[in-house]
């Protein structure tokens, strides 16, 4: 059975397997050692991406063999065929109960995932201990950094901004765990003292950004400056910030729209609603769906207030 299976893998028929198994089960019911033939059948389903016979060979393996040491091992691909198969709930049930293991090979990769896909579904209460865990459990500077950024994008989001910001600080004072790490910190930075309202600390974090970040995040951090512009009525300022955010990072379409939408709000507070409408008119073939419906809807308001305007205007000259 065992160069029988090697075959298939390396012919790229391992899904051929499990039928010649059940065949050799059923024809020797005593055999010995062909536990081990069906645990790497299964594994090997799941290496070779086919996730739902995976998930099938691996239960069956370990409703045959519930005493084995390989059953955690089991869960853990079947948990992680399920992830692949963005089945979130029954991969978070088996990543679950392995979480429990501490001393499980795949602890740390097993506490990541819980914290990623509960961090995905907006769960950041849930999250953040798992994100906890993975600080204490990881093995190498990428699960440490996974760990140190998702607890700070956690707390953010929780409005917890002075923990967002320990995070930030431990991310800029390890130095560049990898590319884009410390751009992403000093931009969170800015975030949080923008939601305290403290834009000038924002206003020198994302200009720390925007030295040294030419990435998505220098995109944010641009976008971001313009609005707090916008906010403070430095109309002028704000529009120039926006202008240079469309050429700089025209690579970001998502940042590059969200500034054309501002850039329409800033001309109306400067009065100059033909150019308002302009910009949002040229957004009308965004390639970005969801830019050009707030486009669309922003338009039609300009013009609902613009006809009430007229009609304001009518009335006031038939009453005199």
């Amino acid at each position: 059975m065992i160069p029988l299976q090697e075959a298939l893998t390396l012919a790229g028929r391992s899904g051929d397997f499990d039928k010649y198994l059940t065949e050799f089960k059923t024809a020797n019911p005593d055999a010995k050692g062909i536990e081990s033939v069906e645990f790497e059948s299964g594994k090997n389903l799941y290496f070779n991406q086919d996730y739902q016979k995976a998930i099938a060979a691996l239960s069956r393996y370990i409703s045959s063999y519930p005493e084995s040491p390989r059953v955690a091992e089991a869960k853990y691909y079947q948990a992680e065929s399920y992830y692949r198969l963005k089945e979130w709930d029954k991969a978070i049930s088996l990543y679950t109960e392995l979480a429990g293991d501490k001393s499980f090979l795949f602890a740390s990769k097993v506490v990541g995932r819980l914290a990623e896909l509960e961090f995905k579904q907006n769960r950041f209460e849930r999250a953040v201990p798992y994100f906890q865990q993975l600080a204490r459990l990881a093995s190498n500077k990428k699960e440490q950094y996974t760990a140190w950024s998702g607890l700070m994008e956690s707390y953010y989001l929780l409005a917890q901004y002075d923990s967002a910001d320990v995070y930030a600080r431990i991310i800029l004072e390890r130095g560049n765990i990898n590319a884009g790490a410390q751009n992403k910190a000093s931009l969170y930075l800015g975030k949080s003292a923008m939601a305290r309202g403290d834009y000038e600390s924002a206003q020198d974090e994302f200009l720390n950004t925007l030295n040294s970040a030419q990435d998505e995040y220098g995109a944010e951090a641009k976008y971001l400056l313009g609005e707090i512009q916008y906010l403070k009525k430095e109309n002028k300022q704000c529009y120039e910030t926006l202008v240079s955010l469309n050429s700089d990072f025209a690579a970001y379409p998502e940042w590059v729209g969200k500034s054309f939408l501002l850039l329409a709000d800033n001309y109306l507070a400067m009065g100059d609603t033909f150019q308002a409408k302009a910009t949002l008119k040229s957004l009308e073939t965004f390639p970005i769906e969801n830019i050009k419906l707030l486009a669309k809807e922003k338009l039609k308001k300009i013009d609902e207030a613009e006809l009430k305007k007229a009609s304001q205007i009518k009335a006031d000259t038939l009453d005199n």
